[in-house]
């Protein structure tokens, strides 16, 4: 599954991309400019950041780990998240957590300039290989989620989350994510809009959640850095391809 990722983009590199002046207005929002600042080389997921993320009303800065509407307490919040920075693309209607965001049409466009999976040496996911996936052709690129907005009923403070959509591999991300074969479901270009389209009918949504085309993607194996306990992961050495004999 999708748990980490790059997102190694200044907030005004957004506008251009998106064409967000066209749509929205020009990208002026300084708070969020400064909050977000330089981005990320490497995301963890489980450290449940705020990212920029496309609604059809626009961006704002969204936590990683989708929180329903209707969770009870924050303690509930902090458990459920952890289990929510994905959603199996395939299952998400038949999902309680991801229902009401579907039925508002609360879909959302999460921009990356990569991800990052591992791949098993061996039956037992004893000995992984890190590696880093991109898009051959572009920096930035989207992939779909889904958002929600839960309100702290002891703070009022009103949090904004959203989660990863992922689907099968493609045979690129068969022979890297080789347990359990899935990737993030990465729209093409110029199918991004309609994702926001609050219109879609079911089969509509379903329908674009396919595996993203091989021949436009590329991957190469990184250092263990990622992993480390010790060391700071979010530096641009992450990126870097490394041969098999150097991954520690």
């Amino acid at each position: 599954m999708c748990y980490h990722d790059s997102k190694n983009f200044k907030y005004d590199d957004l506008e251009e991309y998106y064409d967000y002046s066209r749509h929205y207005g020009a990208l002026a929002d300084e708070e969020i400019k400064k909050q977000w600042g330089n981005g990320y080389f490497h995301e963890n997921g489980f450290d449940h950041h705020a990212s920029p993320v496309l609604t059809k009303d626009g961006f704002g800065l969204f936590n990683w780990g989708l929180i329903p509407w209707y969770t009870k307490t924050l303690q509930d919040a902090a458990q459920l998240r952890i289990r929510t920075l994905n959603c199996i693309s395939e299952e998400m209607f038949d999902k309680p957590s991801y229902r009401d965001s579907l039925k508002d049409g609360k879909r959302c466009l999460v921009p990356m300039t990569g991800f990052f999976e591992w791949k098993w040496q061996d039956s037992k996911g004893k000995e992984k290989t890190p590696y880093y996936i991109y898009l051959k052709e572009q920096k930035l690129f989207s992939v779909a989620g889904l958002y929600s907005s839960w309100k702290d009923k002891t703070t009022d403070k009103v949090h904004h989350t959203y989660t990863v959509l992922t689907t099968k591999a493609n045979p690129l991300m068969e022979e890297i994510h080789n347990n359990k074969k899935r990737m993030p479901v990465i729209l093409p270009k110029e199918f991004e809009r309609d994702w926001l389209n609050p219109e879609l009918t079911k089969e509509d949504v379903l329908a674009m959640c396919q595996p993203y085309d091989t021949n436009k993607m590329d991957a190469h194996p990184i250092s263990k850095l990622i992993t480390s306990k010790k060391e700071d992961s979010n530096v641009p050495k992450v990126l870097e391809r490394v041969e098999s004999g150097m991954l520690f």
